[in-house]
């Protein structure tokens, strides 16, 4: 059940939220933190992105491996999370951070613990993203992850239900602990029943619901029942939609698509919906799953060739021979290639519009070019076959 709290944290959350609500949630998964954080390149890649495509959160995967490297519970030693999180708050308009987990030792003793030791309200965590799929029948029966690691040490049966119990304790202790110090708590769901809808929808401050379509035109349809589950509480229940840009799910449709369109199509199918139900639903933001397999750049008139009208990369995706061709060459053109952790793969200054790199020896995968002259910079995704 919702927590009564003391004043003053409940005066520090009302703050929070008015915050929040002046705009929607904009939100990006950013996988792969750990091989992000720290290096100056990668991180400066992930808050243009998120910058350039108008993202307003991040939720960071990879925090325990990262709290194994810099000990998030040093306040000298975790400097180099903190000002990440400064910078993208700062300079880059990310309102929210937020701290995904799956047990509550993790937010506890440490995403808690650090979050404590920062005085500054930019450094720290704004929001304790919960990740435990208990409806997920492969990782909770028995010999599975869940099943081994969670439900048969603490006593529970090895199935949805003993997992939904064992989960059911997790989110409340996690949003008890957020409510201390005024932040927000949040649920990912996928698949659940109306009784366990109103559970957690009692419990946390917002649910995360995945609408993981490979066919645009079911984009309301695969949720409607889920958000009717939502909406038997009969209270305001503030809901995120989560969007896949995996290639089995919405990742060849947002290489040609502006990433708002499926949240301002959902907002105007639930203005539509006859149903009284509908009242509960606050539709607040969405976010996308995930950084790594996003199209390097959106827009509303995405292009995956033409970033301006004087550039143009091609092939891309390629094979051997990968073109640049700059109709107005600038003085000071340089050109920079890293691969997915930031590694600098090629850089060489541009002194012809055409521009030919044999990329046969380099290994499949995604690499980033970074473009600049003495006035502008543009950034883009190559594709190795």
């Amino acid at each position: 059940m919702k927590k009564f709290v003391l004043l003053i944290t409940i005066s520090f959350i009302l703050m929070s939220s008015i915050k929040m609500q002046a705009q929607s949630v904009k939100g990006l998964y950013v996988d792969g933190f750990s091989n992000i954080l720290g290096n100056t390149n990668s991180e400066d890649s992930l808050l243009h992105y998120a910058h350039d495509n108008g993202f307003n959160y991040l939720a960071l995967y990879d925090l325990w491996p990262i709290h194994v490297t810099y000990n998030l519970t040093n306040s000298a030693t975790c400097t180099v999370l903190a000002n990440f999180i400064q910078r993208a708050k700062q300079t880059y308009g990310i309102t929210q951070v937020g701290a995904i987990g799956e047990n509550f030792f993790f937010f506890n003793n440490v995403i808690q613990i650090y979050n404590q030791q920062h005085s500054n309200p930019l450094q720290k965590f704004d929001v304790y993203n919960i990740e435990f799929e208990f409806w997920n029948t492969t990782s909770v029966s028995s010999g599975n992850y869940y099943c081994t690691t969670y439900l048969q040490p603490g006593g529970y049966s090895c199935d949805t239900s003993g997992a939904f119990s064992f989960y059911k304790i997790l989110i409340r202790q996690v949003d008890s602990i957020g409510n201390l110090i005024g932040v927000f708590s949040e649920a990912y769901v996928g698949w659940f029943n109306q009784g366990q809808a109103i559970t957690i929808a009692n419990t946390v401050d917002r649910i995360l619901l995945h609408d993981y379509i490979s066919n645009y035109s079911s984009l309301y349809s695969y949720i409607q029942q889920r958000l009717q589950f939502i909406a038997a509480r009969n209270l305001p229940t503030k809901v995120i939609t989560i969007f896949s840009a995996e290639t089995s799910f919405m990742g060849p449709w947002l290489s040609t698509h502006n990433v708002l369109l499926p949240y301002t199509d959902l907002q105007t199918y639930l203005a539509n919906e006859t149903g009284n139900w509908v009242q509960y639903i606050s539709l607040v933001g969405y976010q996308w799953f995930a950084y790594s397999v996003m199209p390097y750049h959106l827009a509303t008139s995405y292009n995956p060739h033409f970033l301006d009208n004087s550039l143009k990369i091609y092939p891309n995706p390629a094979n051997d021979l990968l073109n640049i061709h700059i109709s107005n060459l600038a003085a000071n053109q340089h050109v920079v290639i890293t691969d997915l952790l930031g590694n600098e793969i090629y850089s060489q200054f541009i002194k012809n519009q055409d521009t030919h790199i044999n990329i046969s020896n380099w290994s499949s995968g995604i690499y980033f070019y970074e473009i600049t002259n003495d006035s502008e910079t543009t950034r883009g995704k190559i594709i190795k076959q």
